[in-house]
């Protein structure tokens, strides 16, 4: 039988990701919790994700026809790879101190015991399951499958509501957001989706195989560099408006109830501390900085700020560093700062930052604004 050279390719492909996702794979797994970075998950899931290549190419004619008892290795993980994305996710997350989920991978494991028994079977009866069996591509592709796309869009909450928090706490949000995480869980599903549809038919129409085996390379990198570098995010901001060894339950109640009544004065507590006292020059200023010091719950200067200024924490205190550079860019006595060094001063880390934070808040960036006060 001639072998097909795109079937050759993409055989070359999924062993170059087999091996170098294995070994990415498993240095995750040992960074984790090296520097406050909870990598096993993900470690796992790009170890299943690459040992998912072995099972494409085990199944290829030409591997097939060399090695039948390799054929069809158990290594169809579509039951268990969204679910470890999802519990790094909220491992790295602010919202890593909810219970686990862990009962999220129970279908994954037992997916699993099922494709070792099929994989101990003879050659032949092998190839007739796969090939023509209906119940094997039904439980172990189809409805996997489903599972992923429902697991994969409750992630993307997770990571919403992780966002939201993120900029409720943070002044500087960069590395902090997981929008890597968002790209990718996006990326999964429109892949899962894609060859879903295309197996139904479509399959035929052009060489999509390779093209998927080269995206999947770069996936593996993209992964593992984000994997590495990501550390954890931690929530800084307490569960409940106050402690719960507090002497007097009623109290407690009667306190946190008064706190919608009395916004209007947090507010203005909030907007002349920083007015004053210029904390927003603090690059790397949090809500609990804030808090502290207002002697303020953290949650109670958070809620202030979201309903009177109908802006999250991060926004908030940028507005006032727009301000304050605004301020910079048409003084004199300034005109030595570059535009780097006016952002640098105002509390941004980067030019990047400042640049879009200006342009959010007045529609144009710091460069056309300084062009436009000196005409």
């Amino acid at each position: 039988m001639e072998n097909s050279p795109d079937l050759n390719f993409q055989v070359l492909l999924d062993s170059i990701g087999l091996i170098q996702g294995v070994t990415l794979g498993i240095l995750l797994i040992v960074l984790n919790r090296r520097r406050y970075r909870s990598s096993f998950f993900l470690g796992l899931f790009l170890l299943l994700y690459s040992l998912e290549l072995a099972l494409f190419i085990s199944i290829s004619p030409e591997i097939s026809e060399r090695f039948p008892k390799l054929y069809l290795l158990p290594f169809n993980f579509s039951w268990l790879l969204f679910p470890l994305f999802f519990l790094y996710t909220q491992q790295v997350s602010v919202l890593s101190s909810e219970k686990t989920k862990y009962w999220l991978l129970y279908p994954g494991i037992a997916s699993f015991i099922m494709q070792v028994v099929i994989f101990c079977l003879p050659y032949e009866t092998k190839q007739v399951i796969y090939l023509n069996n209906r119940w094997y591509d039904l439980f172990i592709w189809v409805l996997g499958s489903y599972y992923s796309w429902i697991i994969g869009i409750w992630n993307l909450r997770l990571l919403y509501r992780h966002r939201i928090e993120v900029k409720n706490t943070y002044s500087y949000v960069s590395f902090k957001e997981l929008q890597w995480a968002r790209i990718l869980l996006i990326y999964l599903l429109l892949v899962s989706v894609f060859t879903h549809v295309l197996s139904y038919g479509y399959a035929k129409l052009f060489h999509y195989k390779v093209y998927l085996a080269i995206i999947d390379l770069f996936a593996i990198y993209w992964l593992s560099y984000f994997g590495i570098v990501q550390r954890n995010i931690i929530s800084l901001q307490p569960n409940t408006m106050y402690p719960h060894n507090s002497p007097n339950v009623n109290e407690r109640k009667q306190s946190s109830a008064i706190v919608p009544n009395k916004l209007e004065e947090i507010m203005a507590k909030i907007d002349g501390h920083m007015s004053q006292f210029e904390s927003f020059i603090n690059p790397d200023l949090t809500i609990m900085d804030l808090a502290n010091d207002l002697k303020l719950h953290p949650k109670s200067v958070s809620t202030t700020i979201n309903t009177r200024s109908n802006q999250n924490f991060n926004s908030y205190v940028n507005q006032f560093r727009i301000e304050k550079a605004k301020t910079l860019l048409t003084d004199q006595y300034s005109s030595h700062f570059s535009i780097e060094g006016i952002g640098k001063e105002v509390g941004f880390h980067s030019k990047s930052a400042f640049y879009s934070a200006f342009k959010k808040v007045t529609g144009t960036t710091p460069t056309k604004y300084k062009e436009s006060i000196a005409v």
